[in-house]
């Protein structure tokens, strides 16, 4: 006779420790420690970002150009293992992607390979410095760091903009510039001249409106100051005329390499066959004043090819933001981002600045190139974001 048991029964297989998910307990201690660094990253990579590239015009020991980088790629795959791929991508991914193939074949065909290796670190490093800011999260609470982050970049191009500096019996020497060399400063303060405009157009509050306003004006008037005789040679036909002979024997040296241009950041160098610049030869002509020149001549035709697709996703991101309600609180932002793209576009058809600067000394010839197309991109990548994220 069998006998029922109301006890519960014991099940014939048991579940192994190992199958049901214990927590690491490793991976919780580093949560909150990655998450407070991924909250600096800006500030990080900014830093980091900025000692490669002064690294590399000051001509410290290469070693901390790459350190610079190795401490500029480091919050990426934290911010990959914490948050994924899509954490990381932008609309400019391409473009960007096929910049930097361009300027490694520019670095492989270089005839000086020690430039072009400084000029490819520095385009590496401001790449850095876009991916840590652009696609972060709370945009809105955080565009002044973004300003803060911006400022910190661009510190170091106003000093070697304006200051002539020079290694002399071990100690650093200080000059003024001519005022022909303040047209990369020029061109910055005319993108937040145009950012500001667009504020002063769309935005709600009156005396935010009023404050656009007055420093827009101020800009511009700072902008007139430094560029009036150079408006003046621009508008009787004079820049044309003198820059007409040198697109015209750059584009022969380019027919003999089509493909891949003259080497990163080696123009001057190829153009007068010689490697010191600081000669009555040369006569202060050290890039091809034109930004549409100079990216062909460091990328070939892989960076060409970048630059009309990143316009293409360019002008798609603008009509979004123009097509937006204008009631939205960034849409003058927007706006101003746009103008800021525009203007820079225009400037850089007869100055080389939107793509890099020359630095030229006695004996010594550096090319950084320009944060501005990576700055120009964010910004309207954000802008797109903050305004059209509730829309559309």
């Amino acid at each position: 006779m069998h006998h029922r048991s109301d006890a519960p029964q014991e099940p014939s297989n048991p579940p192994s420790p190992a199958a049901s998910p214990q927590p690491n307990p490793i991976r919780a201690r580093l949560v909150k420690p990655v998450d407070a660094f991924l909250r600096i990253q800006m500030l990080w990579v900014t830093l980091a970002a900025a000692l490669v590239c002064l690294s590399y015009i000051l001509s410290f020991s290469p070693v901390l150009t790459w350190i610079g980088l190795a401490l500029a790629c480091v919050p990426f795959p934290l911010r990959l293992a914490r948050s994924g791929v899509g954490s990381l991508r932008t609309p400019f991914d391409l473009p960007i992607v096929l910049l930097l193939t361009g300027a490694l074949i520019g670095f492989c065909v270089s005839d000086n390979r020690a430039i072009s290796l400084g000029t490819l670190q520095c385009m590496f490093a401001i790449t850095l410095f876009y991916y840590s800011w652009v696609n972060f999260s709370r945009l809105a609470n955080r565009m002044k760091w973004v300003v803060i982050s911006l400022a910190l970049v661009f510190l170091p191009i106003f000093v070697f903009a304006i200051l002539d500096v020079s290694l002399v019996d071990g100690r650093l020497t200080f000059a003024i510039r001519g005022s022909g060399t303040h047209h990369g400063l020029a061109m910055y303060l005319a993108i937040e001249a145009a950012i500001l405009l667009g504020m002063a157009a769309f935005e709600r509050s009156k005396r935010t409106r009023a404050l656009a306003t007055a420093i827009s004006l101020m800009f511009l008037v700072i902008i007139l100051a430094m560029t009036w005789d150079s408006l003046g040679s621009l508008a009787h036909g004079v820049s044309i005329s003198g820059r007409w002979p040198i697109w015209e024997n750059t584009a022969s040296l380019l027919r003999e390499s089509p493909f891949t241009g003259l080497g990163l950041g080696c123009w001057a160098l190829t153009y007068w066959d010689t490697t010191i610049l600081d000669t009555p030869m040369v006569n202060g002509i050290t890039h091809a004043h034109n930004a549409y020149i100079e990216l062909y001549s460091n990328t070939g035709v892989v960076g060409v090819l970048a630059f009309i697709i990143a316009i293409g996703i360019g002008a798609k991101l603008s009509l979004d933001i123009i097509r937006s309600p204008r009631t939205h609180p960034w849409y003058g932002f927007g706006v101003g981002v746009i103008l800021a793209c525009i203007a820079t576009l225009m400037v850089a058809v007869v100055e080389s600045a939107p793509m890099g600067v020359p630095l030229v000394a006695a004996d010594t010839y550096y090319y950084v190139i320009s944060p501005i197309a990576w700055m120009l991109c964010g910004l309207l990548v954000m802008s797109h974001r903050l305004i059209t994220k509730n829309h559309g």
